[in-house]
């Protein structure tokens, strides 16, 4: 299901790490639905999920950043 039919907040933080790590929103989305469903699977509790996930894919698009600059 594609973040922008899910609820406002997840549309948000996707729209907040695109703009934040200037990416195209849908590659940040992908990323973003990925991280997320990776950390849920393990998950007990899952009121924390948005964080970890936010978390990862900063760390991961920062790495990418970093690897596109020469």
């Amino acid at each position: 299901m594609p973040v922008q039919d899910k609820e406002p907040d997840q549309r948000r933080i996707v729209a907040f790490l695109a703009e934040e790590s200037r990416w195209p929103i849908d590659d940040v989305a992908t990323l973003y639905e990925h991280e997320r469903a990776e950390l849920a699977i393990a998950a007990r509790v899952t009121s924390f999920l948005d964080i970890f996930a936010i978390r990862n894919v900063q760390a991961i698009l920062r790495k990418r950043n970093q690897e596109s600059t020469p």
